[in-house]
């Protein structure tokens, strides 16, 4: 995957730029990519970059975290973070 062209990635964005979204990309990818997904993500920006990114992302689930929690061999407290308990969908309003 030389340059970014992942239609089952980013199917709902039309211009992409690697280096402007480059927090977006990494993320989206850390979340639903493949292993050809995350290699080119580690060729393009590098494992520290990567890693940067997943530490301050607030998008990924659990699993995601546990795995990439794993992958970058990360203290499991710095990786879980706390669902918030306090911020409910207006569905489950009482």
């Amino acid at each position: 995957m030389e340059t970014l062209q992942k239609a089952s990635l980013f199917w709902d964005v039309r211009d992409i730029d690697p280096q402007k979204h480059a927090r977006f990309i990494i993320e989206r990818i850390l979340a639903y990519g493949d292993e050809a997904d995350f290699n080119w993500a580690i060729n393009f920006y590098g494992k520290e970059k990567i890693k940067e990114y997943f530490l301050k992302s607030k998008t990924l689930d659990k699993k995601s975290l546990s795995f990439w929690c794993q992958y970058f061999n990360l203290n499991k407290e710095k990786c879980i973070r706390n669902q918030s308990t306090q911020k409910q969908s207006a569905f489950w309003k009482r």
